[in-house]
């Protein structure tokens, strides 16, 4: 695992203009960062990297988010899940390890909140 300061990020987004945009983002703040569009590129990624992050939208072509972040969470504990939608979805975050919300729309600063309780969380050796 990189430092604690510097998050892996698989990030799933199939808006490809908001893609763009976070990307750009999370790199200025040094973080590695995979952009995929769908659940299934996810899933590809999943197996052949490791990563600190899942942060990805609900709402995706084909296998929804949540799905995503249900498996990734089984088959990888250590992750972290960031779920991000326009729909309140804390009722089935709260049931999931490691997994918070981040409500559509967002703001960048809102972006760094996420990130730093998960960077806190593993300096705490809570994954």
């Amino acid at each position: 695992m990189m430092s604690a300061d510097r998050l892996t990020i698989l990030y799933v987004e199939d808006n490809e203009m908001l893609r763009a945009t976070i990307v750009e983002y999370l790199e200025e703040l040094e973080h590695p960062v995979t952009p995929v569009r769908t659940a299934e590129e996810a899933l590809q990624s999943l197996e052949t990297d490791h990563f600190d992050v899942l942060l990805t939208d609900v709402s995706l072509p084909g296998r929804s988010g949540i799905d995503l972040g249900k498996h990734a969470l089984e088959r990888y504990p250590d992750i972290h899940l960031i779920l991000s939608s326009g729909h309140d979805v804390s009722g089935t975050a709260k049931d999931m390890r490691n997994t918070q919300c981040l409500a559509k729309p967002f703001d960048l600063d809102r972006i760094d909140e996420v990130l730093e309780s998960v960077r806190q969380s593993l300096r705490a050796g809570q994954s």
